[in-house]
């Protein structure tokens, strides 16, 4: 007979459902709660919309300034972007530089 493993389940007081602008947001906030909280993503990295879509030409349709986290102006200030309307690679980088940045990276799996 098959031996019955003693398995954990981790405990979370949240859990949030992907890693692109929302997800790390939420992340963000519910750390800053002190709350246990993880990150379920599909994807290899953190991006949601501007991992998975990568085709020529990409861009986000609204300008650079506005289209980034207003919450922090640590954040606001620190990151130049290099275009008005930035490009997916460039808007990518900037939300792996976020999670850099806030230590998002070891709650997203």
């Amino acid at each position: 007979m098959a031996e019955a493993r003693d398995l954990q389940t981790p405990q979370y007081d949240a859990v949030v459902i992907g890693a692109g602008f929302a997800g790390l947001y939420q992340l963000h906030c519910l750390q800053q709660m002190g709350l246990s909280t993880t990150v379920l993503e599909a994807g290899s990295n953190v991006g949601g919309t501007w991992y998975w879509n990568r085709y020529p030409g990409a861009r986000t349709d609204s300008p650079s300034n506005v289209y980034q986290f207003l919450f922090s102006d640590e954040l606001f200030n620190e990151w130049q972007w290099s275009e008005r309307f930035p490009s997916q690679a460039e808007t990518e980088r900037y939300l792996n530089w976020v999670a850099d940045r806030l230590n998002l990276r070891p709650n997203i799996q």
